[in-house]
């Protein structure tokens, strides 16, 4: 009997586009209740209101992005009443965040807010564009930072450990299925890891969390800002580091814990790029020295080289069907 296939993890999407107008706001409202207990305002009645979301939910953590027109979306007295106290943290917004009687805080891109919601609090989107959040219960990580406090609400600067890879991460995993228990429990644990850290866990913490937990997580990210800039010929280590706001030592020993290194990894990743490049029927009439150079080869016998190691066959080769090793 074939083993049953790992289910992914459910996702909650709601989109206005092709709604009729008169039924957006009503359509916002329930989504907005059901996954995450808010009402919702509109504060810009002259332009039609647009919005479209996707949450993807496990045990111990739920994220996704949103993209809408100016809204503004409220954790009453009431509806704190139902004693929901999980934690919010979203980054790299235009935003500002309030409760009853203060002052609203205001989050500039490339910083992030962390609140409660088990306090009242209003959320306001100062632009239209969009945002990612990320939300985990309370006591996940309670435990491991002592200053939290039961209802907290914090601004958390730009560069502060941990943000960069959340953001970073996170995102990754909005086209990631998250199939299966074992799976997901992992995702849960570092996502819950990377929140703790952001605000405050111990550097011990820290230090065993960056080996364990979250090193498949780092070297993840690691690898898709390598294949995001390929074409970078001085594309090197110190910077992928300095990206992921870690050291170049230590990305090296994440890379050497998988019995490779920065320059297989970067070399595999061109080739392939290349290989791809070269098999589509579209670039038949590209050169060789030119897809070479798409893909951050300085020029094209470093991919015939790159070919043989890999595939044991040349570019011209891969062009016109063969498969290699």
């Amino acid at each position: 009997m074939a083993a049953q296939a790992a289910q992914p993890a459910p996702v909650l999407k709601l989109s206005t586009q092709d709604l009729p107008s008169q039924h957006r706001l009503s359509a916002m409202r329930d989504y907005l209740y059901e996954t995450s207990r808010y009402e919702v305002s509109i504060l810009d009645r002259d332009s039609p209101l647009r919005y479209q979301a996707s949450f993807r939910v496990i045990p111990g953590a739920s994220w996704g992005s949103v993209h809408s027109t100016l809204i503004a979306s409220t954790r009453t007295a009431e509806l704190v009443k139902d004693g929901h106290d999980d934690l919010l943290v979203i980054p790299f917004a235009r935003i500002s965040v309030g409760t009853p009687n203060e002052e609203e805080l205001p989050i500039e891109p490339g910083h992030a807010v962390l609140f409660s919601q088990a306090r009242e609090m209003r959320l306001t989107l100062k632009e239209t564009g969009g945002i990612w959040a990320l939300r985990v219960p309370h006591r996940a990580i309670a435990g491991t930072v002592s200053r939290l406090g039961s209802a907290p609400i914090m601004a958390i600067r730009e560069g502060t450990p941990m943000l960069s890879l959340l953001s970073g991460y996170g995102r990754l995993l909005e086209a990631d299925p998250v199939a299966g228990d074992a799976t997901q429990q992992m995702v849960s644990r570092q996502l819950q890891e990377m929140m703790a850290l952001m605000v405050g866990a111990s550097a011990d913490f820290r230090e065993e969390a960056e080996f364990t937990t979250l090193a498949a997580a780092r070297l993840r990210t690691a690898k898709a800002e390598i294949a995001a800039h390929l074409g970078n010929t001085n594309l090197n280590l110190e910077w992928i580091a300095a990206r992921q706001k870690v050291t170049p030592q230590h990305l090296q020993r994440l890379f050497a814990r998988e019995g490779t290194s920065f320059s297989d990894v970067l070399r595999r990743a061109r080739a392939s790029r290349a290989r791809v490049m070269l098999e589509d029927p579209r670039n038949a009439g590209r050169s060789i020295l030119s897809i070479a150079l798409e893909c951050g080869f300085p020029e094209a016998s470093a991919l015939n080289r790159a070919f043989r190691g890999e595939y044991d066959l040349t570019p011209s080769e891969v062009r016109w069907g063969g498969k290699g090793k």
